[in-house]
């Protein structure tokens, strides 16, 4: 008999917000293989009463949208209780949680705090994933930190995507040992591509990801534009939304970048692979970050990665095999990088063979030991 799961998470794709957080789609449609699985997903208010109660979207089989009551930025150590009254309000998620024998929550703050909450009642298995931010963010916070480490240690089992988060949760709380679990990549989907990078005279560089300045978005431009005086047939697509949308494109007007760099918007997760195939590198200068997924998919196709040397990022991509790795917060890195990776000569097979062990059905059978 298969298990049963509640996935609690505020981070999954949405009929209005489709390339949203996929890696939790990949991890729930591969954990479905070994049990039945629904997810209950906190939506701010605002966002719930605009999106569900005025343009009619609906949850999806298996999902329970419910409102988040909260004030945005605001009493944010405050988060978990207004989550959880937020559970006792709406009534059915609050159910579904008491219903539980096993919960993944998604992000250490605030759900993991309230499935905590909810495991020292209702006596289910609790497994908290640890992205990223809500560690390496939140975690300064005493507040937040107070909270979580409580959380952590009332769990069956703490997870990270990466052994630096690991080493990052152990430092704050010493008395939990966090499971290393990585992400996977779908090969089926994020094929081999056919070109040899950086084979032909014009080149293009990608960037996936949110548009905030957290991400390095404005070292990318600044480097850029170093980058391009020196190699003038080079292009940089942007892919992704945020609030610097609106810099950027004054910062590309400014730098007279029209003619080179194109802002994309948000791209379907099923369009990334043909944008992948059609770049030669994948450009990601992060602050911050765990492993993220955008590089692993870039690996997976044999496409080439200029990475900040950040979080888990060095735990995947290989220096002169995967790509290059670069100091944040340096537009002086970012055009170093872009000239350089272009001379290096690249093995498609060989990029492709260093993330050939990630796989989801890995991450899923992982998972599913911990709950046993």
């Amino acid at each position: 008999m298969k298990k049963s799961i509640l996935f609690f998470t505020n981070l999954h794709p949405l009929p209005w917000q489709p390339a949203r957080a996929t890696y939790n789609f990949e991890e729930i449609r591969h954990l479905k293989v070994h049990a039945d699985v629904k997810v209950l997903m906190p939506v701010p208010w605002f966002t719930y009463l605009k999106q569900v109660v005025f343009k009619g979207h609906r949850s999806p089989e298996g999902f329970c949208l419910f409102p988040f009551f909260y004030i945005p930025k605001v009493l944010t150590s405050l988060h978990p209780l207004f989550l959880l009254l937020s559970l006792i309000i709406c009534v059915k998620p609050l159910l579904w949680l008491a219903k539980s024998k096993n919960v993944i929550a998604s992000w250490a703050y605030a759900e993991a705090v309230v499935a905590a909450l909810g495991k020292t009642v209702f006596k289910y298995r609790l497994i908290i994933e640890c992205l990223g931010s809500d560690v390496n963010a939140l975690m300064q916070k005493p507040m937040h930190k107070k909270q979580m480490s409580w959380a952590f240690k009332k769990s069956t089992a703490v997870t990270t995507k990466s052994k630096a988060l690991a080493k990052a949760v152990k430092l704050h709380v010493p008395e939990v040992t966090p499971h290393v679990i990585y992400n996977g990549v779908d090969f089926d989907v994020f094929t081999l591509r056919e070109t040899v990078p950086f084979s032909s005279q014009t080149q293009s560089l990608l960037f996936v990801g949110s548009l905030i300045p957290t991400k390095g978005v404005y070292e990318l431009i600044d480097g850029f534009e170093q980058a391009i005086a020196n190699n003038p047939l080079i292009t940089l697509r942007i892919a992704g939304e945020g609030g610097s949308r609106g810099i950027l494109q004054k910062m590309i007007d400014a730098k007279s970048l029209e003619h080179a760099v194109t802002l994309l918007g948000a791209i379907p997760h099923q369009s990334l692979v043909g944008e992948l195939h059609k770049s030669d590198a994948l450009i990601l200068p992060s602050y911050r970050e765990g492993v993220p997924n955008v590089i692993m998919e870039a690996l997976a196709t044999g496409t080439p990665v200029i990475a900040t040397d950040v979080g888990g990022i060095a735990e995947v991509l290989i220096p002169e095999v995967g790509g290059i790795l670069i100091k944040a917060q340096s537009a002086d890195a970012v055009a170093a990088a872009i000239s350089e990776i272009a001379i290096k000569p690249w093995n498609s097979q060989k990029i492709h063979a260093s993330v050939s062990s990630y796989t989801w059905q890995n991450s899923a059978k992982h998972i599913i030991s911990l709950l046993i």
